[in-house]
């Protein structure tokens, strides 16, 4: 696949636009957090689509709460492929506690 093809006429990043931002506010609404972001795009091979849950807190999150989190999402019908419960600043940037996940589409 030409690199301009992915570039100009795929739009991989915004498919899921709509999608992000409807998860994006049920999960501010169900954990009562404003701190919560939410992006997905569509995988390179198109039938996949993979997203990441990031919460921005400067403070690793309650087991409990992120162990909830992962369980909503997998409750969603999403398969949580990865992501840690830590915050940490290297000083030259933040990592945030993150979930990651996939579908299929």
């Amino acid at each position: 696949m030409k690199l301009s093809k992915i570039i100009l006429e795929d739009d991989y990043r915004s498919k899921f636009k709509t999608e992000s931002q409807e998860l994006e506010n049920e999960m501010k609404g169900t954990y009562n957090r404003d701190d919560i972001m939410v992006n997905i795009i569509q995988h390179s091979n198109g039938d996949k689509a993979m997203g990441k849950v990031t919460v921005k807190s400067k403070d690793e999150l309650l087991p409990s709460e992120y162990r909830n989190m992962r369980n909503f999402l997998e409750a969603k019908g999403f398969e949580v492929t990865g992501g840690a419960n830590y915050f940490e600043d290297d000083g030259d940037r933040y990592y945030y506690p993150t979930i990651k996940f996939e579908f299929d589409i």
